[in-house]
C-alpha cells in the first residue's frame, strides 16, 4: 500500500514537471495553429472553389449555348436527338448532380435528362423568372445564379439563344461542388494529427534532453539536502556544460565543496573533542583509581615499613639468583648467535649455488634453442636434398629413356650406329646407376628427415623441461632469499637479546646497591606516610569531580559525533 502511494505521488509530481508542461504547451500550440489554419483556410478555399466552379459553369453555358442555338436554328423541327447527343454530356466532370437541360421561351421543358420532365413546365424559380422577363421582352445576358431547390443549395448558369430565345441551363449542387473541401478538412485534420504525433515525439525527446540536466541538478541538490557530500561523476559531466544547467551545476559544486569543508572541519574537531574527552575520562578514572590505591597504599605503608628490611634482604638474594640466570642466558644467547651465523653462511652458499644453477640452466636453455634451430635447419636442408634427389631421379629416368631411344636409332643405323649404340648403352647403365644411387640417397634422406623430426620434437620437450626447471630454480632462489632475510632478522634479534641481557646484568648490579639503600629509606617512609595520606584524600575528592565532568564532556562529544555521522563525505 505504501509503495502504491509512493508511485501515485511520483506520477502526480511528473504531471507538474517542466517536461510535461513543455510537451503540453507544444501540443496546445500545434492544435491551435491547426485549428486557426482550418478556420481561416477552409472558408477561403470554399469561396475559391465555388467561384471556380461558377466560372466553369458560365464558360460551359456560353460555349454550348452557341451550339444549341445553331442546332435549334438549323434542325427544321428535328432536333431532339441532336440536342440529346449534345446536352447529355454537358456538366462539371466528377460531380454527379451537374447536368444540363433546355427550356422553351414559354416555360416548358424542351430537353431534360429525366425524360418524364420533357414537355412539362419548369419548376425552377430562377428559370421561371427568366422566362417571365423574356416574355416581357427583356433578354438577359448569360449568368450564374444560386438558389434553393427542395432544401438543397444549387448553382445554375443559363444562356438565352439568340435565334429562338430558348434557355440552356447547366446546374450543380453546392454540396457536390464543395466535396473537395471536406477532403481538404479530413486531410488537414489527418496532417494535423500526424504533425501532432511527430511534435509529441520530438517534444518529448527535446524536452527530455533539456530537462535531463535539471533533473540531475535536482538530484544533486537533493543529495546535499540529505547531507550526502560524496563526489558524483554525473556532476563533473554537468560542470562541463556551457549552458545555464552547467552554471547551476558549478554553483552546486561550489556549495557542496564549501559545505564539505565546513562539515569536515566540524567533524574533525568533534572527533578531536571526543578523543580528548574520552582520554580525559579514562585518565580521570585511572587517576581516581590510582589515588584510591595510593591512599590505601599509604595506609599500608606504615604497617609494611617494619617488614621492609626483611623483604629487602630477600630481594637481594633473589637479585643474585637473577644475576646467575642472566649469565647463563648470556652464554645460551652467544651459542645461539654462533649457530645463526653458521646458518647464514650456509644459506649464502646455497643461494650462490642456486645462482650458478640458474646460470647453467639459462646457458643450457640457450644451447638447446641453438640445437633446436640447427635441427630445424638440418630438417629443412634434408627436405631440400630430397627435392634435389627427386629431380636427379627424374633426370636419370629421362636419360635412361633417351639412351633407349638412342639404342633404337643406332640399331636402325646398322654398322654406322654401332659405336653410338655402345655409348648409348653406357649412358643407360650410368642412368640406371644414378637412379639406384638416387633411390638409396632418398631412403637415407627420408630416414634422416624422420630422425630429424623426432629430434625436433625431443628438443622441444627438452626445451620445455629446461624452462620448467628454470622456473623451479627461480622459485627456489626466491624462497632462499626469503629464508636468508628471516635468518638475518633472527641474527639481529639474537644480537638485540644479547645486548639486552648485558644491560640486565648491569642493571642487576645497580639493583643490588639500590636494595641495600632501601632499608635506610624505609624509616623515612614511615614518617611521611601520614602527610601523604591526607594529601591523597584531598586529591581523590578533586579527581571524583574531574571524572564526573569528563563523563559529561564525553557524552556531549558522543552526541556531536552521532550528529555528524548523518553527513556522507
Amino acid at each position: 500500500m505504501k509503495e502504491q502511494k509512493e508511485g501515485t505521488k511520483k506520477r502526480e509530481i511528473n504531471i507538474y514537471s517542466l517536461k510535461t508542461k513543455m510537451v503540453l504547451l507544444l501540443l496546445i500550440v500545434i492544435i491551435i495553429t491547426t485549428g486557426i489554419n482550418i478556420w481561416t483556410a477552409i472558408p477561403l478555399a470554399s469561396d475559391s472553389l465555388s467561384n471556380v466552379n461558377q466560372n466553369y459553369l458560365y464558360d460551359l453555358v456560353v460555349a454550348y449555348g452557341d451550339e444549341v442555338d445553331k442546332i435549334l436554328s438549323e434542325s427544321n423541327g428535328e432536333y431532339v436527338e441532336a440536342l440529346k447527343e449534345l446536352v447529355a454530356g454537358i456538366g462539371i466532370k466528377g460531380i454527379d448532380s451537374s447536368y444540363a437541360y433546355i427550356v422553351k421561351k414559354d416555360g416548358t421543358m424542351l430537353y431534360h435528362p429525366t425524360t418524364d420532365k420533357i414537355g412539362k413546365p419548369v419548376e425552377n424559380k430562377v428559370v421561371t423568372e427568366v422566362v417571365k422577363q423574356l416574355n416581357e421582352g427583356n433578354v438577359s445576358e448569360p449568368t450564374v445564379v444560386g438558389y434553393d431547390f427542395k432544401g438543397l443549395k444549387k448553382y445554375a448558369a443559363y444562356y438565352i439563344t439568340k435565334n429562338t430565345n430558348d434557355i440552356l441551363v447547366i446546374t450543380a449542387d453546392e454540396a457536390d461542388i464543395l466535396k473537395p473541401i471536406e477532403r481538404i478538412i479530413r486531410r488537414s485534420i489527418s496532417g494535423g494529427g500526424f504533425a501532432l504525433g511527430v511534435a509529441l515525439i520530438m517534444g518529448y525527446v527535446i524536452t527530455g534532453y533539456l530537462v535531463r540536466p535539471i533533473k540531475k541538478a535536482t538530484t544533486l541538490v537533493t543529495r546535499i539536502a540529505e547531507l550526502d557530500f560524496v563526489e558524483d561523476e554525473e556532476q563533473n559531466k554537468l560542470n562541463k556544460r556551457k549552458d545555464e544547467t552547467g552554471e547551476m551545476s558549478r554553483a552546486i559544486t561550489t556549495l557542496r565543496e564549501s559545505l564539505l569543508k565546513v562539515v569536515t572541519h566540524i567533524k574533525e574537531q568533534g572527533n578531536n573533542l571526543f578523543s580528548a574527552s574520552e582520554l580525559l575520562s579514562t585518565n580521570a578514572s585511572e587517576t581516581a583509581i590510582t589515588i584510591e590505591q595510593v591512599e590505601n597504599a599509604v595506609h599500608d605503608m606504615a604497617a609494611g615499613a617494619t617488614s621492609q628490611a626483611e623483604e629487602t634482604q630477600k630481594a637481594t638474594d633473589h637479585v643474585i639468583v637473577i644475576g646467575d640466570m642472566i649469565e647463563e642466558t648470556n652464554k645460551a644467547v652467544a651459542t645461539l648467535n654462533d649457530h645463526a651465523k653458521q646458518i647464514k653462511i650456509s644459506s649464502e652458499a646455497a643461494t650462490e649455488t642456486l645462482k650458478e644453477l640458474d646460470n647453467i640452466n639459462k646457458k643450457a636453455s640457450d644451447s638447446i634453442d641453438v640445437i633446436y634451430k640447427q635441427t630445424n635447419t638440418t630438417n629443412e636442408s634434408a627436405l631440400k636434398i630430397k627435392e634435389a634427389i627427386a629431380l636427379i631421379t627424374s633426370i636419370a629416368d629421362e636419360t635412361n629413356l633417351l639412351s633407349l631411344n638412342a639404342s633404337i636409332e643406332a640399331a636402325r643405323a646398322g654398322e654406322q650406329g654401332r659405336g653410338f649404340a655402345v655409348v648409348a648403352t653406357q649412358i643407360q647403365k650410368l642412368a640406371e646407376q644414378s637412379n639406384d644411387s638416387a633411390r638409396k640417397i632418398e631412403e637415407i634422406i627420408s630416414s634422416l628427415i624422420k630422425d630429424s623430426t623426432t629430434a625436433v620434437g625431443t628438443m622441444k620437450e627438452v626445451k620445455e623441461i629446461i624452462e620448467k626447471q628454470n622456473e623451479n630454480v627461480e622459485k627456489t632462489n626466491t624462497i632462499f632469499v626469503e629464508v636468508k632475510k628471516g635468518i638475518d632478522n633472527s641474527i639481529e634479534g639474537v644480537q638485540a637479546i644479547l645486548e639486552r641481557t648485558k644491560k640486565m646484568d648491569e642493571a642487576r648490579v645497580k639493583v643490588v646497591d639500590i636494595v641495600h639503600s632501601l632499608s635506610a629509606i624505609a624509616d623515612e617512609n614511615a614518617a611521611s606516610t601520614q602527610e601523604t595520606s591526607a594529601s591523597a584524600t584531598e586529591v581523590s575528592s578533586i579527581m571524583v569531580n574531574v571524572s564526573e565532568n569528563a563523563i559529561q564532556l564525553k557524552e556531549i562529544a558522543n552526541s556531536l559525533d552521532q550528529g555528524m555521522n548523518v553527513f556522507k563525505l
